[in-house]
């Protein structure tokens, strides 16, 4: 529904600017048999040159929705679900361990000057929004683990995270109820190497990438 809104904004804003050159166009006839209409000219040029603006930006915007929910990243292999020494699965939620995650990096980010907002409700692809002083933003994806063990990130995460790059963080926190250890991975997509589980889509970053490649701060 939102692209249907989109496209009928494009057709809207082509219809101004081209109805906008028949104005001109007659404006300019006006100018040149001596009518003063330079102000009213000057206006509508303005006014065409803002529509052909929000044309371009919204054009853009479509094509790369688009290019995001096209492109699928290329794996190497298919992950195969681990159980752990007590016969569990590596991953599985847990609101408490979760809720450590993110006081663990939402700490970090206060610490080192930055003003972290929690968006984890909103499902954006990230859980934390985070500025700096100069204005730069980290889009924060933050997983934990009560132990260590593998995580995961969803395609709505992974794909973020490769539009966002540089921009985009994973901050992994192993050993999350006994001694949190936060991980930090800056542009996961480029500096992980990630498998992608068949039976659900998501991408499995294991540990040994989350202990060799990111860093670890406390």
């Amino acid at each position: 529904q939102a692209e249907i809104k989109k496209k009928y904004g494009i057709r809207s804003l082509e219809h101004m600017i081209i109805n906008l050159d028949g104005d001109l166009i007659s404006l300019y006839g006006r100018k040149e048999r001596g009518e003063n209409v330079d102000l009213v000219i000057r206006n509508k040029e303005e006014r065409k040159l803002e529509y052909e603006n929000s044309l371009k930006e919204l054009k853009g915007l479509l094509e790369r929705e688009r290019n995001l929910t096209m492109s699928m990243p290329k794996f190497r292999a298919i992950i195969r679900v681990r159980m752990d020494s007590r016969g569990q699965f590596t991953m599985h939620e847990d609101p408490e361990v979760e809720q450590i995650g993110m006081e663990t990096a939402i700490k970090y980010e206060t610490e080192h000057g930055r003003l972290p907002e929690d968006v984890s409700a909103e499902d954006l692809g990230f859980d934390i929004r985070s500025k700096d002083k100069k204005g730069n933003i980290r889009y924060i994806e933050v997983k934990a683990r009560a132990h260590e063990g593998l995580i995961s990130l969803t395609p709505n995460e992974w794909f973020k995270a490769k539009r966002f790059k540089d921009e985009y963080f994973l901050y992994s926190v192993m050993n999350a109820r006994a001694n949190p250890v936060l991980y930090i991975a800056q542009d996961p997509v480029n500096t992980l190497d990630a498998d992608q589980k068949a039976e659900v889509v998501r991408y499995i970053i294991h540990l040994e990438e989350i202990k060799s490649k990111g860093e670890a701060v406390n």
